[in-house]
């Protein structure tokens, strides 16, 4: 009994906003949020206090994932943004600092919390409204039969990163290789259920980025003792391919934890070997080309394949299973001691080596015509597939976030750029994809958030019936909401500049530093020239009251998109967040 101890009370602690710690740290992860913001924000490192790593970064994933939080409505936050990123993969920052802002303009207005939350709710379905709307001004249509809105996309993803550190003309190669990649896992000429392709990408360490390129199909390293004249004398194409899930090392270990029951005079290793020998003579016999394992493979059935003619391929990693799968239509066994069933086979059209920097890389390249009739029972995978991989040229001469690598494949890169696990290439691609589902893109750089508080405010003169809260208080909430939609336009500026809004169109300025006096001034997103004639007002500062009208010129692109999808939810899981944390009375804190 003198070993426990008494439980101790729980901490309760009433009105939560109105504690000025927790004041304190909520308005300090805005400022990390703020301060990370857009193409030039300030990148953040992350150290744990006992050693480690450090993490440089300025993305909402890569935040809040290492941050450690014992605030409760910081951890709440916290997991509805990485929630978000998972769904959607970009508007991370934009609803932190959104949410939090809310919050903090709720306190400083006085708000109640009733009044608050009815009309944030009120709000935000009047912005669903008019940006699901024909007559929205902020939102362009996506044409997929062009890729110049497909590639704007991409490029404004990779420019919101600054850790990437590349410059222009990289960024649009890669913006250029995502887009083309994309279009290309499409599939093409389908009838029923479709799936897509997959887009993996590998790191070159020590090659320049504008040496990178996109393959069709898959892209392995070259199996020891495969030489180039080998593949001349290859089979017929195409190639049979079989794969195996299980070590094909012959070690009584791979066996697992199980009681072996061993006969006198009977060697259980050659017992194994045997039996790998079999499978050999089984592929030969049924004539495959391409002998693949995820594991190892035993050297004397790679050295009995390989006078056969086969390519002998192993320790693919779980990591390349399922692209391998995919593009070749192989069923991966997982069995020693049954023959190999004729619908597990796979096929490629060719093999070919690629030099890739200082790499040398084995390509599969897929069947035009290969229907994978082995997964025929799964309505995803009935379609044709193309894996297409982008070989990443890491550039040395600067820090590279590897946020641009996706996290399923493995990246041959510095181990500084391995500290990083989400890929902004993915979550581009990612983006691209949501946009089939809806294929709008909002203007970028603050113009779409300065439109919606300039239409919110003109159409919220009349307090709607239905709220039951006095006019006054309405017209408060709406200050709130518009000043916090205006503040996550000002934190994309961190060098001192002006930030404005002009008052025809509805658009975000921000005035020029001295290395762009000689460029047109347009608005953030690019689409509206700035004239003698547009009036501008500072952003959260007074003006008359206006509806934002249509530029003239509707045939000029925006230079800046945001995802429509991503935004969107980033809007509205914001006003749902900060309602439900404004309405929290008790935080209950077992401290046992």
């Amino acid at each position: 009994m003198s070993r426990v101890s008494m439980k101790k009370p729980a901490q309760c602690t009433d009105e939560p906003l109105s504690n000025s710690i927790i004041c304190q740290k909520l308005s300090l992860l805005r400022d990390i949020l703020s301060t990370s913001y857009g193409p030039t924000g300030r990148l953040k490192q992350i150290h744990n206090n006992v050693g480690g790593n450090i993490l440089t970064t300025s993305t909402s994933s890569a935040l809040f994932s290492r941050l450690d939080m014992s605030e409760p409505f910081l951890k709440l936050i916290s997991t509805a943004i990485q929630h978000h990123i998972t769904c959607y993969s970009d508007c991370g920052l934009f609803l932190g600092i959104f949410t939090l802002r809310l919050i903090e303009n709720t306190q400083k207005f006085g708000l109640r919390t009733v009044a608050a939350a009815k009309v944030y709710k009120h709000l935000v379905e009047e912005c669903n409204q008019f940006l699901k709307g024909e007559s929205c001004g902020c939102k362009v249509a996506v044409d997929f039969s062009r890729c110049d809105s497909l590639v704007t996309l991409v490029r404004s993803m990779i420019t919101s990163k600054p850790a990437c550190m590349l410059n222009a003309t990289e960024i649009q190669h890669i913006s250029s290789l995502v887009a083309q990649a994309f279009l290309r896992s499409i599939p093409c000429n389908s009838s029923g259920p479709t799936c897509f392709g997959r887009t993996v990408t590998i790191g070159i360490d020590g090659e320049s980025v504008s040496k990178s390129s996109v393959f069709p199909g898959l892209l392995l390293d070259v199996p020891e003792m495969l030489q180039p004249k080998d593949l001349q004398h290859l089979k017929p194409c195409p190639l049979k391919v079989v794969l195996f899930s299980m070590s094909l090392s012959g070690d009584i270990s791979e066996v697992g934890e199980v009681s072996l029951q061993i006969r006198r005079g009977v060697d259980p290793e050659l017992h194994q070997l045997q039996q790998l020998l079999k499978l050999g003579e089984q592929a030969v016999k049924d004539k495959v080309g391409v002998f693949a394992c995820q594991k190892v493979i035993h050297p004397i059935l790679q050295h009995f394949l390989r006078e056969h003619g086969v390519v002998v391929i192993e320790r693919l990693g779980f990591a390349l299973m399922e692209p391998f799968v995919k593009i070749t239509g192989a069923r991966a066994v997982a069995s020693l001691f049954s023959p190999v069933p004729l619908e597990a086979y796979g096929w490629v059209e060719a093999l070919c080596f690629q030099s890739c920097g200082s790499r040398e890389l084995l390509q599969l390249i897929p069947c035009k015509d290969a229907a994978f009739g082995t997964l025929e029972d799964t309505p995803e995978c009935c379609e044709k597939f193309a894996d297409i991989f982008i070989t990443r040229s890491v550039n040395t001469r600067a820090l590279f976030n590897a946020l641009f690598y996706a996290p399923c494949v493995s990246i041959g890169c510095s181990d500084v750029v391995n500290q990083f696990e989400p890929l902004t290439c993915q979550r581009a691609e990612h983006v691209l994809r949501l946009t089939l589902r809806e294929p709008y893109a909002l203007f970028g750089r603050g113009c779409t958030e300065t439109q919606l508080a300039a239409h919110i405010t003109h159409k919220s003169q009349v307090t709607p019936a239905l709220l039951g809260i006095s006019q006054a208080e309405f017209l408060m909430a709406v200050e709130s909401f518009r000043s916090s939609l205006l503040a996550v336009a000002l934190s994309l500026e961190h060098d001192g500049q002006d930030c404005l809004i002009d008052l025809t169109y509805g658009h975000c300025w921000i005035s020029e530093i001295p290395s762009q006096i000689n460029t047109v001034p347009t608005c953030g997103c690019g689409l509206v020239v700035d004239k003698l004639t547009l009036k501008k007002s500072h952003l959260n500062t007074s003006h008359h009251l206006f509806s934002p009208a249509l530029p003239e010129n509707t045939k000029s692109q925006p230079r800046v998109l945001d995802s429509f999808s991503a935004k969107l939810n980033a809007l509205n899981t914001a006003v749902e967040l900060a309602n439900f944390v404004i309405d929290v009375r008790y935080l209950i804190k077992d401290m046992n």
